[in-house]
């Protein structure tokens, strides 16, 4: 058993972190949290150093990282921005993850070559005004008509949907029913110009800004018979694929960002004083301190093992996934709020590093299945060891 990174590893860890502390993309940072608009300089960018297709074959324009490779890549880019990372993550793990998992020849060579190089954004859609975390009980609907597929419903907290031409999406064929959620994936294109589409709203959002979460509408939407993702009827199982691959990459995003209030933290309780003493002297704060350093490398150490686990294979990979989002989520908002507070005063009164984490952090153990839903496939996998 080998805990190292290889060189190569090494350098990728360095080359990212060097490319996200760089002049231009500080500004971009800047330029993001002061406007709230999608940062497109950075994502052309990015996508010309190949962070836009990771794991993508290099036979569909990708960079044809591991998993692991991607895992490290963007723990370093969510250190410096959760909000780019985000935006990184779901080019990679949601939308090019589906069509690389599920998708036709045709539609890979379509959609991911164009998606690497920055030509195309995807967002993925399943969640609904109505429908969260139980991600089954969609609404929307898709009617077999000929050979075309009607597409109705209305599709919520879409992140990148504004700036999006494509989207995996996510509608019942047929009753749900034990054992048959009745579901089907769909890859279409989307924009201001397709027939059935409307982009409701971009919502009002209070942390990680430069990223756009968005509602949109189809009504009476055509789609053919080639835009189906993988099987008809099957569209779960490509859900579920996807979501147990990004809460990976999500986990990784919270690994960051835990370093990042961690780092901030250590720095300024290391030259604060009260009362003639550094605050880092203080028993209680160093106690606080090392707790969260031990939290913060066991949910590293999660999240790369889920991330080697699924390039081998392991069965096991579910279960860690879902054990590394939950550690890696849970960790950043601690961090991040033990940063908040070890600020004291400057938290409130002014716009610092302290308060952007912090709100940054608190949505990371809601997103991609709260830590609750975490818990619950954590739980499940314990009972059916035991009965086993």
């Amino acid at each position: 058993m080998d805990f190292a990174l290889t060189e190569e590893q090494k350098m990728l860890k360095d080359a990212t972190l060097e490319f996200m502390a760089d002049k231009r993309v500080q500004e971009w940072i800047a330029v993001a949290e002061k406007t709230k608009g999608y940062p497109h300089d950075f994502m052309k960018v990015a996508a010309a150093m190949g962070y836009l297709g990771m794991n993508v074959d290099t036979k569909y324009g990708g960079a044809g990282m591991s998993y692991l490779d991607a895992v490290i890549a963007i723990e370093q880019i969510a250190y410096s921005s959760a909000s780019f990372s985000l935006n990184i993550l779901v080019q990679n793990s949601l939308f090019g993850f589906a069509i690389a998992h599920a998708g036709t020849e045709a539609q890979k060579k379509k959609y991911l070559d164009a998606a690497a190089r920055g030509d195309l954004f995807g967002c993925f859609a399943n969640t609904e005004p109505d429908v969260g975390s139980d991600a089954k009980n969609i609404r929307t609907t898709a009617v077999k008509k000929g050979d075309r597929w009607i597409i109705n419903g209305t599709k919520r907290f879409c992140t990148s949907a504004a700036v999006s031409s494509a989207a995996v999406i996510f509608a019942r064929t047929s009753p749900r029913a034990p054992g048959s959620p009745g579901i089907t994936a769909f890859l279409i294109d989307i924009g201001p110009n397709v027939k059935g589409y409307t982009l409701d709203r971009v919502e009002k959002k209070n942390a990680q800004p430069g990223t756009l979460l968005c509602e949109f509408t189809l009504k009476d939407y055509e789609a053919a018979e080639d835009a189906v993702l993988g099987t008809p009827e099957k569209g779960w199982d490509v859900c579920d694929a996807t979501f147990r691959h990004s809460r990976v990459w999500i986990a990784a995003q919270g690994v960051g960002l835990a370093q990042r209030a961690f780092d901030e933290t250590v720095a300024y309780t290391s030259t604060r004083k009260t009362f003639g003493k550094r605050i880092i002297e203080r028993e209680d704060v160093g106690s606080e301190l090392a707790r969260l350093k031990i939290e913060i490398e066991s949910a590293r150490l999660l999240t790369y093992k889920a991330a080697w686990q699924e390039t081998i294979g392991d069965q096991d990979f579910a279960l860690t996934s879902s054990m590394a989002k939950y550690a890696a989520g849970e960790a950043a908002q601690k961090a991040a709020l033990r940063c908040y507070r070890y600020f004291g005063g400057l938290s409130a009164v002014v716009e610092t590093i302290s308060a952007k984490l912090l709100l940054d952090a608190l949505i990371i153990p809601v997103y991609e299945g709260p830590s609750e839903i975490q818990l619950a496939i954590i739980s499940k996998h314990i009972s059916q060891s035991v009965r086993a």
